[in-house]
């Protein structure tokens, strides 16, 4: 819990016109930016994307905040929600209390938010600057004003979701992964940190989503193996998340603690093939350093691969990483619910990895983009790994 004190010359409470009886009581009031406390930073988990304070928007912002003795008109302002509000006619002092952080804290307005913030903490910020201020009392969830308030960049699916939980099961099968803490569920998260990389959300899914059976199950209904290809995946991270969110929430926490066992398996083989494309290619007689996308230069180190952060020496584009992963799925089989493996990916990676990486250098196409979005590719490696790993 917080009490957050700062100063507003007027004050204002509005009732809903609407539903007079409701819960729902907003307050406004022209705050002084100087007195916004810094631990208001604290609460900015109903915020439904973090904030980019290099982008254009940002600093033009800061600017105006530093240069426009109005700038509480020009600026669109600050939006919170809170438990309870005061307000002290005689000192002019707001004091709002803030409890519960999935439903207490910055709502819109977050850059606003932070350029104040880091106007205070530069000492640059002048005592006549003042900031529009919303405060909602009575709030059960933010998702809704959220999404509504968020407009001037269109918040993405992913971050409105995060509102909602939607990925706790994601979090917690993954928390054991090395990689874990650079998953980003929502807009701009983990962008001001210089030492993290971000790995999208989607990106996450998307993977997930091949392996999994009630997405892409590996046989029909009468027992032959599937056509289906999960192309998409590699296609479309948004269409593949609305997929996943798709499944509803019951199942698809289900299916995602049903695929704990293989997951930790699922990214080290990325990280395998990612790391290992090249070694794959010299053993199949292949010389994929002369190919553009691989960007080779003489031994040095030209990237980092995804999950691991190992130190590359060729490129591989996830164009061509996609269909080979996908092919794995052949080896998923479900035991009393638990996904588990047929024969161990390594093993038939190790064995048959030459094989598979020939046939997709082999492709006609000239970019990994084409490569990728060629199903029959998909189907080729799949079917090479299925024989491969049931006749074991």
């Amino acid at each position: 819990m917080a009490e957050l004190v700062f100063k507003a010359e007027q004050f204002k409470k509005m009732t809903d016109p609407v539903n007079a009886s409701g819960k729902h009581i907003k307050y406004v009031c022209y705050a002084q930016a100087k007195s916004i406390p810094q631990e208001i930073e604290d609460w900015m988990e109903t915020n439904p994307r973090e904030q980019k304070m290099t982008t254009n928007v940002a600093k033009t912002i800061n600017d105006s905040l530093l240069e426009n003795l109005n700038f509480h008109e020009l600026n669109r302002g600050i939006l919170l929600s809170a438990e309870s509000i005061d307000y002290d006619n005689q000192k002019k002092i707001v004091t709002i209390v803030l409890s519960d952080s999935t439903k207490h804290g910055n709502i819109d307005g977050g850059h606003t938010l932070r350029a104040i913030l880091e106007a205070q903490k530069s000492g640059l910020l002048s005592a006549d600057r003042y900031v529009f201020m919303e405060i909602f009392t009575g709030l059960e969830t933010p998702v809704e004003l959220a999404a509504a308030r968020n407009t001037s960049v269109q918040v993405d699916l992913k971050s409105i979701e995060e509102l909602k939980d939607s990925f706790e099961v994601i979090k917690k099968a993954f928390s054991k992964l090395s990689f874990s803490n650079r998953i980003a569920y929502k807009m701009n998260e983990h962008y001001n940190d210089p030492d993290i990389i971000p790995i999208d959300v989607r990106e996450v899914i998307t993977v997930l989503n091949m392996f999994n059976q009630a997405i892409y199950p590996m046989r029909n209904n009468d027992g032959r193996l599937s056509e289906l290809q999960p192309v998409q995946c590699y296609t479309g991270k948004e269409a593949s998340l609305k997929r996943f969110l798709n499944l509803g929430k019951d199942k698809r926490e289900h299916i995602i603690s049903n695929m704990t066992p293989i997951i930790s398996d699922v990214f080290m083989l990325w990280d395998d093939i990612e790391c290992n494309f090249n070694v794959m290619a010299s053993r199949a007689g292949k010389r994929y350093g002369t190919r553009k996308y691989a960007k080779y230069a003489d031994g040095e180190i030209v990237g980092k691969s995804i999950y691991s952060q190992s130190d590359l020496q060729y490129l591989v584009p996830k164009g061509l990483i996609y269909p080979l992963l996908g092919a794995f799925r052949a080896l998923v089989e479900i035991k009393e619910n638990k996904y588990s493996w047929v024969e161990t990916p390594k093993i038939v990676w190790e064995a048959l990895g030459p094989q598979l990486v020939s046939i997709v250098l082999e492709e006609k196409a000239e970019t990994p983009d084409a490569i990728a979005k060629n199903s029959n590719l998909w189907s080729n490696l799949f079917k090479e790994v299925f024989i491969y790993g049931h006749k074991m």
